[in-house]
Parts: C-alpha cells; structure tokens; sequence
C-alpha cells in the first residue's frame, strides 16, 4: 500500500511541474510603456485665433466647449445631424471688434474627414461661392465654411459688407493654418 502511493506521487510530481512551468510560460497581458500610451487630445481652444492675431478684435465672452452628446447643450438645433454623423467635440466663440461688430467662431472635430465632408455638404449645400482655403470652402452671405481633416468650420458675420468678410476670410485662414495637415 506504501509503494502504490509512493507511485501515485511520483507519477503526480512531474505532472504538477509541468503544470507549474506552463503558468510561468503563458504570456501574461502586455501592459504599455510610457511610450506605448496614446497622447492625450490637445484642447480644441488652440484652434481659435488669438486676439494678438486679430488687431481690433476680442473675445467676447468665454469660448464654450462641448464633447459627444453635450453638443445638445451647445447649439439649438442640428446636434442631431453631427451626432449621427459621427461628433466629437466643438468649440465656439463670439470676437467683437471696437465698433460692436461680431464674428462667431465654430469648430466641429468630427471623428474622420469623411464625417466632416458629409457635415460640410449638407451645411453648404452646393451653394455659394468657392474659397481656396483648407480642402473645402465655401462663403455665402455672411458666412464662411469649410473643413480641413476631421474639422468642420464655420464663421459668421453680423453683415455682408466687404471689411466683415475680409475679417471672415483672415479668421478662417488663421483656423485652418492651426489645424495643420490633414492626414
């Protein structure tokens, strides 16, 4: 009876170092360097122009950020549409000039160019004039739009005429510039 459990437990010893040496060969999950992690998002607020850039021009207010659904928060009506299309986050700010003149200041990031594109069609619609700037623009009235990358941009004006529209024109090249190359 002593030499069958002597034989059960030399049969069991190499089993269980197998075992044991198995545990110690199974990768275990990589965890990532400090070099591996992703970058964290830089702000979209250093896409705004700044008030050193725009002679005459302040901020009028605070810009206001919005991330996801919080875009329902940001705008009155429309948040739907980006949602779908795939939002991420937008920033918006008012400028206003010494003469009480105001220009709004939109950013939408969209999760990929192609959301941005699909945003910037239906906000255009085809109409208006071309501006070379970014990979699309288009002004109409008192407005300017385009997108560059994932980043749908518009500006609006309190008026059509033709110092307000240049201020467009040099608030969105600022912009575009700041957003950088498009993948």
């Amino acid at each position: 009876m002593k030499s069958r459990l002597i034989d059960k437990t030399r049969a069991l010893c190499p089993l269980m170092l197998s075992v044991l040496l198995s545990w110690s060969i199974v990768p275990s999950p990589s965890v990532p360097s400090r070099a591996e992690e992703p970058r964290p998002r830089e702000s979209l607020l250093r896409l705004m122009p700044r008030e050193s850039d725009l002679p005459g021009w302040r901020l009028d207010g605070e810009p206001q950020t919005a991330e996801g659904i919080g875009l329902f928060e940001l705008i009155n009506g429309g948040a739907e549409e980006y949602l779908k299309e795939g939002f991420s986050r937008a920033v918006m700010a008012t400028y206003r000039n010494s003469e009480g003149k105001r220009i709004n200041l939109e950013i939408y990031e969209m999760l990929s160019p192609e959301s941005a594109r699909n945003i910037h069609s239906g906000k255009t619609g085809g109409k208006g004039q071309k501006v070379s700037l970014g990979e699309e623009a288009v002004r109409e009235d008192h407005y300017l739009n385009f997108r560059k990358g994932a980043c749908q941009v518009t500006l609006s004006g309190d008026d059509t005429q033709g110092e307000t529209l240049e201020w467009l024109l040099r608030m969105a090249r600022l912009v575009a510039e700041r957003i950088g190359v498009s993948p």
